[in-house]
């Protein structure tokens, strides 16, 4: 009798044991949103050789698959199209798991440092404008947040630490202000909702984002292999993807913004083929195909070194050439929105709503909107002028009530000196410098410090980039 009785209960015993092995992956759970149109992918954990049944809501469909040996599941689910219908997902495997109030609808990743983590409440002696009123005023069931909890790690780690949040002035103020309001402004444009997954870390470099794969092209980035070699452990190269990024990987995304740069200055050169490498790289951890990365030019700041070659101009430039020359990306540019003391500026709703501009010209068919800043186009030289051209301007150029300033240039000698600018009588094609120091110009550029406030704009109130027609980095 005693024994029939133990052989129950230890039978009892690992049936519990076992059945409790079955869950989601952590950002799988109440109030996600999930991208709308598409095969999204579901995934957790489970006993080995279980069936797993997935039935949505919307469709009433059993989606079906089988616990792999090393206790993983993965399965892919069809989506509708996105509405403010609340919706359920059961799970079954030996027991039930449900997830309420799931939404469909648009969701972005948004990667970088520390200006993309910088929460809308703020920071230790740092503010976000008006963030107050923003945060009072957001309650908000369609705008959700999910935020990635920092891991720094030396091998791969599958399991991803964070909880979804619902836009609320009690919840809010926590979220990354560049995130929220990109997210806003696209909820409220697209009259859908919209949810951002926001994997970030503060002074992290853009090699930590990326896999030893992607980083096998450049032969000065050393990947570790132990714990010791993680050193610095927002900016060792890989460990931010394995402890990080690689958690979230598969979850059904439109697209990415990215805000990051300040960390590798030192590298301005390398820093496109990066940033390419690394895009790449998410397109095939993702493998939904190729979506778009929109990025944030880093903002002026007074670095050190003010007297050399200003390493944040020559930043700018490479993320400048990285909008030019590499699909499925665009640049927000923020050259009025700096701060010379603090490297986090408090401007992040110029930052946030500049990239949702992008998105919505670029991703979501609006480019009849004029949504870009102009960029540099061209130069020519007459006499004692330089004439130089702008694109992305259908209505030209523009100081508004600035002074026109920021512009120099410089003949043979590479000396550079303060330049007289003028419009020319068809002001929207191009402007002039000229200065009595160089009779003969060669070359000009605009705003090339590390520090800069813009003076020069787009009819659409959006600042033109720093930029140089030179190739002299050691000026």
């Amino acid at each position: 009798m005693k024994k029939t009785f133990w052989l129950i209960f230890f039978s009892c015993f690992c049936i519990e044991m076992s059945s409790a092995q079955f869950k989601l992956s952590a950002i799988f759970n109440d109030n996600m949103v999930l991208q709308q149109n598409t095969n999204v992918v579901i995934r957790g954990s489970g006993v080995p050789g279980k069936t797993v049944v997935v039935k949505p809501t919307w469709n009433q469909k059993n989606y079906t698959t089988t616990v792999e040996a090393d206790s993983s599941w993965r399965i892919k689910i069809e989506t509708p199209k996105a509405s403010y219908r609340l919706y359920e997902i059961d799970f079954s495997s030996g027991e039930r798991l449900k997830l309420s109030n799931v939404l469909i609808g648009e969701v972005w990743l948004c990667g970088g440092q520390s200006n993309m983590g910088m929460p809308m409440k703020g920071g230790y002696n740092q503010g976000v404008e008006g963030s107050l009123q923003a945060i009072i005023s957001s309650k908000n069931p369609n705008l959700r947040y999910f935020g990635v909890k920092n891991r720094s790690s030396v091998k791969i780690e599958n399991e991803v630490q964070g909880f979804w949040e619902i836009a609320s002035p009690s919840t809010t103020g926590n979220f990354s202000a560049t995130a929220y309001y990109f997210a806003r402004l696209l909820q409220q444009t697209l009259d859908i909702p919209v949810a951002v997954v926001v994997c970030c870390w503060g002074g992290s470099a853009i090699e930590a984002w990326m896999s030893p794969e992607a980083l096998s092209a450049f032969d000065y980035v050393k990947i570790p292999k132990t714990p010791k070699d993680n050193k610095v452990e927002m900016q060792t190269p890989t460990v931010l993807y394995n402890g990080m990024l690689h958690s979230i990987a598969g979850y059904g995304i439109k697209g990415a913004i990215w805000y990051q740069g300040e960390s590798n200055r030192h590298v301005y050169k390398q820093y496109p083929a990066l940033f390419e490498a690394m895009h790449k790289d998410w397109e095939r951890l993702w493998d939904i195909g190729e979506f778009p990365i929109y990025f944030a030019q880093i903002a002026p700041f007074a670095y050190e070194n003010m007297d050399k070659a200003p390493a944040s101009a020559l930043m700018r430039e490479a993320q400048l050439k990285i909008a030019q020359s590499q699909p499925n990306t665009g640049m927000a540019v923020l050259l009025d929105a700096g701060d010379e003391l603090c490297i986090h500026p408090p401007k992040k709703q110029q930052a946030g709503e500049r990239l949702a501009y992008l998105a919505l010209g670029k991703t979501y068919g609006m480019d009849y909107l004029d949504y870009q800043s102009p960029v540099y186009d061209s130069m020519k030289t007459e006499g004692e002028r330089l004439m130089l051209t702008f694109k992305n301007a259908p209505l030209g150029v523009t100081f508004f009530q600035n002074s026109r300033t920021g512009f120099e240039i410089a003949g043979e000698d590479k000396v550079f000196y303060p330049a007289v600018v003028k419009f020319n009588a068809h002001f929207d094609k191009f402007i002039t410098l000229t200065s009595k120091d160089v009779p003969h110009p060669v070359a000009a550029r605009y705003a090339w410090r590390n520090y800069v406030s813009a003076t020069l704009f787009g009819a659409n109130g959006f600042p033109v980039s720093s930029f140089r027609t030179d190739d002299w980095d050691d000026r």
